[in-house]
């Protein structure tokens, strides 16, 4: 077997300011990592531990061959999640139907690279238990933590991170000593940045040293009062502080000194916003992350604050250094830093808004889980690439929002039908997280006997991703009673497609074919395509294990049909598939071909990661069968590293057929021609995989002509600029006055001709200078 392929080498963010100081930080950061696999950088809110983390581990990048990968866990407040949250971050996909933790010993073992671990302090066992797991599975990696407190994992080294310095009496001796200090020199450049420009001199001298050791050296701190500067002169700016500062500490001594200056900066900051402006940003502390404009409007645009008031506090709260705006290719986010989140949620709480401001942030994003149903389909029939990675963005806004529905101020009716929606973003991205919020929801008992039938059906959907048939079985049985006894004949279908794949995940035909002969007759009563597509499935699966290929393609290929019909891109992969299964099993190859990379298309089109293993697989099956047994023999290969790349676990469903292509391929080319072409495959990146089934040949002009060749046309190439400006496949159709439709088709023939999976690299390609 040849070596793994390197997928990207880390995700360090941009820094979006100068760094300033924090030479000796650096350095003992560096000589700790040198002798400790586990360092952690220990330090009070707001005083730059974050940011020195980041330097630090960036400027240590070079000499680690797998990258530095930041973990951000600020967001997230389910401990039982940490595993989950480092896996997304080193680029892992969550649909392998195995545990997070077994995934990531297997990906970080043989592998040099350094863990960023950022604001551990509130899931500080969580973390703990990860660190020491991975350290001993994972001899060569390296983590590098930032926390209130010490993990306490053995071999830890505790780094402290100090303010910054301040001017000492060596210093004030001369204008340019004190702007030699750190803390002076983060003040003057940060007013610069705020359009406060100030120069220090021999007059203003010792108010700027005031200012400094008033703030601590504090960064966060040094950055809001720098902001200030505009409006107040150096010397105001220290009494007004002074003035807060003796009100903070004269109401309570027990926080630490650091801990009331920063309360008091933070405190007299706030005391200026409009009315409009505290009342927003202590609102925002509902937002366990990063958030959009329309989410903050929905969230604070209520009571004294109307909705269109929201953009311009918001503003303001950015000026003002409060909020940061990030940037993205879908316009925009807004974040707050914790220690500014923190100060938000206790004046929300005294304001008596927490009640209100929840409730907004779960309507908000249970509206946005109604978009979409279990199936992936959005409500105005859109391909759902962009919404699933939508949902990506609002991870922690999704889970702040279900943690919520766990609790007894909200329905539980509300939190089943907000986790049912996520059904296909579950399966396709978070599949053991979709399962330990489908369980923990499902153990509430709520009202509505529908909502209740469409999660239990999601579970059960789930565990066939999983592979859990004992745990499908259980959630089936109950979500079929309910069905039976209700009014939902649709859903009946599907639960009882759903429970015939199960019984013959268990090995139970006959417990099977009875469910999915129910299921096609129910759906033949219905004027209803989705219940004849979802009938269809298990119909196909009993055909193909009787060994009655035509009917299995019949089957498919009506299916198929229905899906094209109403744009049920999903479904229409999985009957393709079954078309060209069949098709191969009855020696008609050619077509068998076609069939397949159909599916393989519509597979890319929606990002089903499981399915292309699977398409790749069946394609594979079909080479060795029409006797290319080197095109199967790479085909394997390259499923290889898929699954070593994603951790995927073999699909029942596909083993026999990968088993009979593998000793086909054999056979046909002998061990080491099938060795040979079996390690090509597995060396191919994600791209060149796609390449490879699709059938298209990568052929590399010369470099003149390389300049000036353009693999698509005008009207491609427009589509292909126009998502590189982040546009969705709806903004397209209004700028070029063209139907969805038929954007989804050029969409999908850029993919094809350039040989990649996902929208996003055909932005990076279109964006590219030259």
């Amino acid at each position: 077997m040849g070596s793994r392929a390197r997928g990207r080498q880390g995700n360090l963010p941009v820094e979006l300011s100068s760094f300033i100081g924090r030479r000796l930080a650096l350095q003992d950061i560096k000589a700790a990592l040198a002798v400790s696999r586990l360092v952690t950088l220990v330090g009070a809110g707001g005083v730059g531990k974050t940011r020195l983390a980041l330097r630090a581990s960036a400027d240590l990048a070079r000499g680690l061959p797998d990258g530095v990968w930041l973990v951000e866990l600020g967001g997230l407040a389910d401990a039982e999640l940490v595993p989950k949250a480092v896996m997304t971050s080193v680029g892992l996909g969550d649909e392998s139907g195995r545990w997070p933790l077994s995934r990531l010993l297997d990906h970080l073992t043989g592998r040099r690279l350094l863990l960023v671990l950022d604001n551990c302090e509130h899931l500080l066992d969580a973390c703990a238990v990860l660190a020491d797991s991975l350290l001993r599975e994972a001899p060569d990696l390296r983590i590098l933590a930032t926390s209130r407190q010490p993990l306490g994992v053995a071999g830890e080294r505790v780094v402290p991170v100090q303010p910054l310095s301040l001017p000492d009496g060596a210093d004030e001796r001369s204008a340019r000593g004190v702007t030699e200090s750190e803390a002076v020199s983060l003040l003057v450049q940060r007013a610069a940045a705020a359009g406060a420009p100030l120069v220090v001199t021999e007059a203003n001298m010792a108010g700027v040293v005031e200012l400094a050791r008033r703030l601590d050296g504090i960064p966060l701190a040094i950055e809001l009062a720098a902001v200030r500067l505009r409006s107040f002169s150096v010397e105001d700016l220290v009494e007004r502080l002074n003035d807060r500062f003796h009100l903070l500490v004269g109401g309570s001594t027990a926080a630490p000194a650091r801990q009331q200056t920063l309360e008091a900066t933070i405190a007299w900051s706030h005391d200026l916003l409009s009315s409009e402006g505290r009342a927003v940003l202590r609102r925002l502390a509902v937002f366990p992350a990063s958030f959009t404009l329309a989410a903050a409007e929905h969230v604070c645009g209520w009571g004294t604050v109307t909705s269109p008031t929201v953009p311009q506090a918001l503003a303001a709260l950015v000026d003002r250094s409060f909020v940061t705006f990030e940037r993205t290719s879908s316009g925009g986010r807004y974040r707050m830093h914790e220690t500014m989140r923190e100060f938000a949620s206790l004046r929300l709480h005294d304001a008596g808004e927490e009640r209100n401001c929840r409730d907004a942030h779960l309507s908000f994003f249970a509206a946005l889980c109604r978009r979409v149903d279990s199936d992936g389909r959005t409500a105005d029939d859109e391909l759902t690439l962009e919404f699933l990675q939508a949902l990506d963005l609002e991870a922690d806004n999704l889970r702040g929002a279900l943690r919520y529905c766990l609790t007894d101020l909200v329905d539980a009716d509300v939190g089943l039908e907000m986790a049912a929606g996520l059904g296909r973003y579950w399966a396709n991205r978070a599949l053991s997280e979709g399962v330990h919020w489908m369980d923990s929801l499902l153990q509430r008992r709520g009202t509505d006997p529908a909502a209740r039938a469409r999660a239990l059906f999601v579970r059960g959907y789930l565990a066939v991703a999983q592979g859990d048939h004992v745990a499908g079985l259980d959630a089936i049985a109950e979500a079929a009673d309910i069905a039976r006894g209700s009014n939902a004949a649709v859903l009946l279908v599907r639960i009882l497609a759903i429970a015939a794949a199960l019984h013959v995940m268990a090995g139970d035909l006959a417990a099977a074919r009875p469910l999915s002969t129910e299921a096609q007759r129910l759906a033949d009563t219905l004027d209803d395509d989705i219940a004849e597509i979802a009938a269809a499935q298990s119909e196909a699966l009993i055909a193909s294990l009787d060994g009655d290929f035509i009917r299995m393609r019949a089957i498919g290929l009506g299916a198929a049909e229905r899906c094209r019909r109403v744009h049920e891109i999903y479904m229409l992969s999985t009957h393709l598939t079954s078309v060209g299964v069949a098709s191969m099993m009855v020696g008609e190859h050619d077509q068998a071909e076609a069939a397949l990379i159909e599916a393989l298309r519509a597979t890319l089109v929606v990002d089903d990661r499981p399915g292309l293993v699977l398409r790749i697989h069946a394609l594979a099956g079909n080479a060795a069968m029409a006797g290319r047994g080197a095109r199967a023999a790479t085909l394997l290969g390259a499923a290889a590293m898929l699954r070593t790349e994603s951790g995927y676990l073999l699909s029942p469903f596909i083993r026999p057929l990968v088993e009979r292509a593998e000793t086909l391929a054999r056979a046909d080319l002998g061990p080491q021609r099938y060795q040979k072409a079996f390690d090509e495959g597995e060396q191919l990146d994600h791209s060149a995989v796609v390449a490879l089934a699709l059938g298209i040949q990568v052929v590399r002009a010369p470099a003149a002509e390389q300049e000036h060749a353009d693999p698509l046309t005008k009207r491609e190439r427009q589509i292909a600029e126009l998502l590189a400006e982040g546009l969705s496949n709806k903004d397209i159709a209004q700028r070029l006055f063209l139907s969805e439709r038929t954007v989804e088709t050029h969409v999908y023939n850029i993919l094809n001709k350039l040989g990649f999976d996902s929208r996003v690299k055909i932005a990076s390609w279109a964006a590219a200078p030259g």
